[in-house]
């Protein structure tokens, strides 16, 4: 599926908010210092040397130049015509007017910059405490700001809620995300690009969770997750008092919570729909998701959750704008009325 969606070709737009400007300069003639009172001898015009003026009315000796009393400007001199006065405008100026808006700049391609809530649904089979096969449904809901210039977008993400829902009926697994594990995912700083005709890509997106940010390579896909509940690595986001994040699991008669750390991935198409309050991007997601438990009360739950994803899906996501002062809350409570189920 992958190979297939990858084909989807996309114009980047301008990176950066970096927009040219150009060396424009005017230098004008510097005036020279000679006395209005010098006298130019007659003989020496048309003659390309300096010539050596008579003292008048008791004035000393000055050389001039035989043909135009010109005085070149020195290299790192820049002067501007003198009606220019207070009118001059500065770079910054310049490049922001006042009538544009640098995190909303779209140009000719669609405007999609602001407020939105987004969901993402995965599917996985799972296997979790030596139970094979279950077929889980993952559901996040995002709280999403857009930034834009063309067709270059900065996305800044949070993770508001996630469920995990057991879709085999006779497969006695369920795994609790608790609100905390979800409010103490940090904020989310992704890039992406449209199209004039508003297709869509997001490229693959890293993220690893309970893990010290700082120490993440240029890559973080090459990131292995440690093992050792004492790892420097290892950060309890969660501020339970144990490493990594608390989830919850049952299986059937064994229950126990686990503390975790977590790789994952999600690399986005889609296609942008209509303009203005009921404006809404949706598409298919790629994703990839690695858990390491570091501490469980449980020993059936040590090798925790592996989620494999599961082609047949459904694997999307899809997006609709908000009200700038929602926040998660908001989002969480009208999920259903922002994203029925499907």
């Amino acid at each position: 599926m992958k190979r297939q969606l990858s084909t989807l070709c996309l114009a980047c737009g301008a990176a950066l908010f970096i927009v040219s400007c150009g060396d424009e300069s005017t230098t004008t003639t510097d005036t020279d210092n000679t006395p209005d009172t010098a006298v130019i001898d007659e003989d020496t015009a048309g003659d390309d040397s300096m010539a050596e003026v008579d003292d008048v009315d008791g004035m000393d000796t000055v050389d001039a130049a035989a043909d135009e009393d010109i005085v070149e400007p020195s290299d790192d001199s820049t002067t501007f015509p003198d009606e220019t006065g207070d009118e001059m405008l500065s770079d910054e100026d310049e490049l922001v007017p006042d009538d544009v808006d640098p995190n909303c700049a779209p140009g000719a391609f669609p405007e999609v910059c602001g407020s939105w809530a987004q969901q993402m649904i995965f599917t996985a089979t799972a296997k979790v405490a030596g139970f094979d096969a279950a077929t889980a449904e993952i559901r996040t809901l995002f709280l999403m700001t857009q930034r834009q210039q063309e067709g270059h977008l900065w996305v800044d993400s949070k993770i508001c809620h996630i469920i995990i829902e057991n879709k085999t009926a006779l497969n006695p697994i369920d795994i609790l995300m608790p609100q905390s594990f979800a409010d103490s995912l940090i904020m989310l700083h992704k890039e992406a690009d449209i199209t004039p005709s508003g297709e869509y890509y997001q490229p693959t997106f890293w993220e690893l969770r309970s893990i010290k940010q700082s120490i993440l390579p240029t890559d973080p896909g090459t990131y292995e997750l440690p093992t050792d509940p004492a790892s420097p690595d290892v950060e309890d986001w969660d501020n339970d008092g144990e490493p990594g994040l608390r989830v919850v699991v049952n299986a059937g008669l064994s229950n126990g919570v686990t503390h975790i750390v977590e790789k994952s991935s999600s690399e986005l198409w889609g296609q942008v729909n209509g303009t203005g309050a009921t404006q809404t991007i949706e598409g298919t997601v790629f994703w990839t998701d690695k858990q390491v438990v570091l501490k469980t009360d449980n020993a059936l739950f040590k090798s925790g959750a592996q989620n494999v994803i599961k082609e047949s899906g459904p694997n999307i996501w899809r997006q609709k704008r908000i009200d700038p002062l929602w926040t998660c809350t908001e989002i969480m409570a009208n999920g259903d009325t922002l994203f029925p189920p499907l």
